[in-house]
């Protein structure tokens, strides 16, 4: 599993960040309207799983034998609010809700493109915080315990995840209501249990599942050059015994 630099990683989402709010304010001071400046509020809610896996991977290579349970607990948290990420997805729907407003007698008008960009840019971005969010904490869990774990985190994390955004999205559940307002959840859980929901979860999550191994194979590639260089190196031989 190939390791990445995080720093420039952050780097890089920050200006994908800075990308998305531009082009927000931009269609919105064009279109003088502010309807989807909930999005602002859900992407910062996407960057909260990145900074808890960055905070794990960070941990997992210090010593001292308080950082092994620190980096559980910040792996635990990811968790909890690793479902934000991807549910920025469901956020297309207001689209779909605005629709009289998109559609006139002459076709389509011009402001729903400008919608569906901004839309779709604030979607792309929640994807990568939370696809690479994963890949972090997979690496750790490869390297520490080997691939046949990291995969079964992978798709336990995207069960989970579709899972949360069917809370999110439907019961209109927070992340934080795990922690706060637990009764609530635990009866909308029940109430959850149903063919409708099972099917949201397969779908949703089969959905990131499928995108996130198609970054996971984008990442670790590699080129007949690289493989030639890697064969016969003591790294290839250690990952060859895992």
């Amino acid at each position: 599993m190939r390791k990445l630099n995080y720093i420039r990683i952050f780097i890089f989402l920050c200006v994908v960040t800075i990308v998305t709010l531009g082009l927000y304010y931009v269609a919105a001071d064009w279109l003088d309207h502010r309807y989807f400046r909930f999005l602002i509020w859900n992407l910062f809610l996407g960057w909260i799983p990145f900074v808890f896996s960055y905070a794990s991977y960070l941990l997992s290579d210090m010593k001292w034998k308080g950082a092994a349970w620190l980096a559980v607990a910040s792996g635990l948290l990811w968790l909890l609010f690793f479902p934000n990420s991807s549910y920025i997805v469901t956020d297309l729907v207001h689209l779909t809700a605005r629709s009289t407003r998109y559609y006139g007698g002459s076709g389509v008008d011009y402001t729903y493109w400008y919608d569906l960009s901004v839309v779709l840019m604030f979607v792309w971005t929640g994807l990568l915080l939370g696809f690479l969010s994963m890949y972090q904490l997979q690496e750790v869990i490869y390297h520490r315990i080997g691939r046949w774990a990291s995969w079964i985190f992978v798709l336990v994390g995207c069960a989970l995840g579709s899972y949360g955004v069917l809370l999110g999205r439907v019961y209109r559940l927070n992340s934080w209501d795990a922690l706060t307002n637990r009764d609530t959840l635990i009866e909308l859980m029940h109430e959850s249990v149903s063919r409708p929901s099972l099917a949201f979860c397969l779908f949703f999550g089969t959905f990131i599942t499928t995108i996130y191994a198609t970054l996971y194979y984008l990442i670790n590639t590699r080129s007949p050059r690289e493989t030639k260089k890697s064969a016969g190196s003591p790294e290839s031989d250690l990952q060859a015994l895992r």
